[in-house]
């Protein structure tokens, strides 16, 4: 019914506010003083931008804590070309197209890739009797569409790379029997129920490595439109840009934060929004990068939407990160 969900999120909340009001002794503006050490100079500049831009109205009730949802996209979110390496990175498998020989339209097919970590370059196995083979020996133009799976998928950028495929090698040679082990290991790390045949190179397959020109990242421009723009990436800038340092850490605290600290989900929420707890029907974390957080949140009679909330200082492993939102989820009850 129209009241369950609504419910429970406000069962939850109400039930860490009075875990919080029984286990804190000090006075309110003692509370206050948990705040982090004191911040560098553009982690201020952070603060300061905050207490202006808010967008839930909350200007300047502290001096650390979460920036508004709009200034957050702005200036508190990886650059595209951080997303697309991002991207590439975690999903590990897409879309590969190339120009098929007799008529020089595309052709596409699901491939998986490793990942050259030093230039973002994706490094595919393709039968050697196959079409995209005969296409790549003719021309090596070629495309990698890559779409991050599940919630992160309207997070984390949906990314085509466009480039040129260069012929590494088949077996026997060194190059490819370095491509075979790093595949074998890479699938070795995968539990036994979700390893495939795909997942290894095998000896008759040859090896390609696509040299990025240029990318296409399309991700959430605007919260209050919930537009999502294409932004395009030269591959020069690609190949100088990183993988996010949380990328590998942000699934496991993703599931852990919508398990265990609900209730600091929906504060940030009510927070960057100003909608009432009543208001919500769904509430949950879906993402978390260096410089912030995406949540999504559905009230009664509305389609769901995207919001994100900044970071007031980068975070760049899981212990800064815990302390981050700990210290964030402390920061909105004490002003709620």
């Amino acid at each position: 019914g129209r009241g369950r969900g609504s419910l429970k999120l406000h069962a939850v909340v109400v039930a860490e506010d009075a875990r919080r009001r029984a286990t804190t002794t000090t006075t309110r503006r003692e509370r206050g003083r948990r705040t982090p050490p004191p911040l560098s100079s553009s982690s201020k500049a952070s603060a300061a931008v905050n207490a202006e831009t808010s967008s839930s109205g909350n200007e300047g009730v502290h001096a650390w804590g979460p920036i508004g949802s709009n200034e957050a996209i702005k200036g508190y979110t990886p650059t595209a070309a951080e997303d697309a390496r991002t991207a590439v990175s975690l999903v590990r498998h897409g879309t590969f197209c190339t120009l098929a020989s007799d008529t020089g339209t595309p052709f596409g097919t699901h491939v998986y890739y490793l990942v050259d970590e030093a230039t973002g370059s994706p490094i595919i196995r393709v039968p050697s009797d196959s079409v995209e083979d005969l296409n790549l020996l003719k021309d090596g133009k070629c495309s990698l569409y890559i779409h991050p799976s599940g919630d992160a998928s309207d997070c984390i950028a949906r990314v085509t790379l466009m480039g040129n495929a260069v012929h590494l090698g088949r077996e026997g040679d060194d190059s490819f029997e370095d491509v075979r082990q790093k595949f074998g290991e890479v699938a070795a790390r995968l539990p036994p129920s979700e390893r495939s045949f795909e997942d290894l190179v095998h000896d008759n397959d040859e090896v390609f490595r696509v040299d990025v020109e240029k990318v296409y990242v399309r991700r959430l421009a605007c919260v209050i439109t919930q537009q999502k723009e294409v932004e395009v990436v030269e591959g020069e800038e690609y190949q100088k840009a990183a993988t996010d340092p949380l990328a590998f850490v942000a699934p496991y605290m993703v599931e852990k934060w919508n398990e265990e600290h609900l209730d600091d989900i929906v504060r940030f929420c009510t927070f960057l929004t100003g909608a009432m707890i009543e208001e919500l029907e769904m509430c949950k974390l879906l993402w978390i990068d260096s410089l912030g957080l995406y949540i999504r949140f559905q009230k009664f009679g509305e389609f769901p939407k995207d919001i994100r909330m900044g970071f007031p200082q980068k975070v760049n492993d899981e212990k800064a990160l815990v302390s981050a939102l700990t210290m964030l989820g402390q920061v909105t009850w004490e002003n709620q």
